[in-house]
């Protein structure tokens, strides 16, 4: 009796499974690619274009969109509070403050927008309203460049830069307050104390500058 050969065609088998497992592999590699590119799609990695530091004259003012005293107010008419979207209104305020002398709140802040119609339906600050209520120089810069950010830090404004959490997370805003080393500084409104550029990678998507006339 002849002997029965076990398994047989199991080498092609194999050669496909491993070949499945590649093609799976290369997929899953481009599409990793593909989101990281489509997240920092717009960014500018930025480092401070002049030699030295660029340290604040006055007193960091800190504060966090999370402070039991407004995060659970409302943006407007939206169904967005301070305390999940406020980061924006707490850089203008922690800016504000710094430039006057001023204590200025972002929970007092925010009640002046919402008043004023500063917010759309969404929550998001429309910049030109803003502008219309005619107590702030508002400066919407077109670009993202490092010369900006330093030119307005020279000029003893703070300016509040869009981007994203840790590298690749959700949209996010900082105030920067300064450079050291070769670093930004930042007032993060989600953070305690001074935080570097740098934990978001230093790329900026967007440049504002809300200070007093």
């Amino acid at each position: 009796m002849k002997n029965k050969t076990k398994g047989s065609g199991n080498g092609r088998s194999g050669r496909q499974s491993s070949f499945s497992v590649m093609v799976i592999a290369l997929c899953v590699l481009f599409a990793g690619m593909g989101f990281v590119c489509f997240r920092l799609r717009g960014g500018v990695q930025v480092k401070p274009s002049r030699d030295g530091d660029i340290l604040p004259e006055t007193e960091i003012v800190f504060y966090r969109q999370d402070d039991e005293r407004w995060e659970e107010d409302y943006l407007g008419d939206s169904a967005y509070t301070m305390g999940s979207s406020g980061c924006l209104v707490s850089c203008i305020a922690s800016a504000l403050s710094m430039e006057s002398g001023r204590e200025v709140t972002p929970g007092t802040l925010n009640a002046k927008f919402s008043g004023g119609g500063v917010y759309d339906a969404e929550g998001n600050l429309q910049w030109e309203a803003l502008s219309g209520l005619q107590e702030y120089q508002v400066d919407v810069y077109g670009e993202v460049s490092a010369k900006m950010i330093d030119d307005c830090l020279a000029k003893g404004h703070y300016p509040v830069v869009r981007v994203r959490m840790y590298v690749l997370g959700n949209i996010h805003y900082v105030l920067i307050v300064g450079a050291k080393d070769g670093r930004y500084l930042c007032m993060d409104p989600l953070k305690d104390g001074i935080t570097e550029l740098s934990y978001c990678g230093s790329r900026v998507y967007a440049i504002r500058c809300v200070s007093e006339p």
